[in-house]
Order: C-alpha cells, then sequence, then structure tokens
C-alpha cells in the first residue's frame, strides 16, 4: 500500500528545493564550511539518514536533511515505511557548528504506519522551533543534539483491517515533537 503525495505536498517540497537552490547559489557561499551529517536515533527506527549542513555566514547555516524508510520495519506491534525532508536556518550564538544554536525547523514528509490493526497513510507538513547543541570533538567531527516542537498539518487515511477508504478520512492540525536528534557530523572545511 503506497501513498502518492498531495498536490500540497508535492508543492512543498518544491518551494523547499527552490529555497535551498537559491541559497546556495548565492555569491557568500563559495569557500564556506560545509558538514555531512547523521542523526543516530532515526537509524534506531531503521531509517537511514543524511544531512547536508551549509554555513551560510558567521551566525548562520542552512541544512536539508532526507529520512527514508522504504521497506516495512515492524518494532513493538508498530510497522512503518517514511520519506522525509527536513530543512532548517540555524542561528548560531558562538560560530556556526559549534556549540549553542536555534532553529526554524520544518518537515515534509509521507507515511505508512500500522499500529496492531490500525493503519495510517497519508503525508504532512509541520514548522516549527528547535535548539540543540553541537559539541566539537576534533577538527573535522561533531556531535549535536537537538529537540524541537512545532505544528503538524497530517492529512491520512484512517482506517482498521483491510477497510481502505477511497480517499483521506484524517485531517488534523496538531502540535508534534519536529525535532529529536543525536548525529555525528563530519566538517570538510
Amino acid at each position: 500500500m503506497k501513498s502518492s503525495p498531495t498536490p500540497q505536498l508535492r508543492k512543498a517540497f518544491l518551494s523547499i528545493l527552490l529555497v535551498i537552490a537559491a541559497m546556495m547559489c548565492a555569491p557568500q557561499m563559495q569557500a564556506q564550511r560545509l558538514a555531512l551529517k547523521t542523526n543516530t536515533i532515526d537509524w534506531l527506527t531503521m531509517s537511514p539518514n543524511l544531512t547536508l549542513e551549509a554555513r551560510l555566514s558567521s551566525r548562520l547555516s542552512l541544512q536539508l536533511g532526507i529520512v527514508g524508510n522504504p521497506t516495512h520495519i515492524s518494532i513493538a506491534n508498530i510497522q512503518t515505511t517514511n520519506f522525509r525532508v527536513e530543512p532548517e536556518l540555524r542561528y548560531w550564538f558562538n560560530r556556526p557548528m559549534a556549540r549553542h544554536f536555534v532553529a526554524l525547523s520544518a518537515t515534509a514528509a509521507t507515511f505508512n504506519l500500522r499500529f496492531k490493526d490500525r493503519h495510517f497513510i497519508g503525508d504532512g507538513i509541520a514548522a516549527g522551533f528547535s535548539y540543540g547543541y553541537a559539541l566539537v570533538l576534533s577538527d573535522h567531527w561533531n556531535m549535536e543534539a537537538e529537540v524541537g516542537v512545532g505544528v503538524a498539518s497530517l492529512s491520512a487515511k484512517d482506517y482498521r483491517g483491510n477497510n481502505q477508504p477511497a480517499s483521506k478520512n484524517y485531517s488534523h492540525l496538531k502540535p508534534v515533537p519536529i525535532r529529536l536528534g543525536l548525529s555525528f557530523a563530519y566538517i570538510f572545511k
């Protein structure tokens, strides 16, 4: 059972990608620091992930994460597949990629979740604020911890057993934890 992205989700993905492409092409981006990172908490849920972070100025950085789990993994009677795109604009209190930061975070996702005989197949868009800390381990390695909250607009087919409805019957605006991460980053200088 695959869920196809709604036009609203496709527009959100396209908007996010266009903003990031424009920022990456800016002249100030030349010869700046880049980091490649992965979130260990997503790996614990069997969701491979990779994030690229680029320094924009002496206090700002922009990152784009991609997370996906294309196979049905079962953990504690919960089966899920998902695909997420997670952009984030960070303000660093010291310098980019070191110590405390706050961020404007967003997520666009498509998911297929099953708990016992209850199914949710749909998509969502979320935005919120995050706080984190990057611990410098060496010239090229960092460890980051991050938490964040936000609001999500969810739209899905909600059903039990094999009685899948023809159209989406679940649409809600909910508070959600938008970020939860313990990441390791490799910094290119």
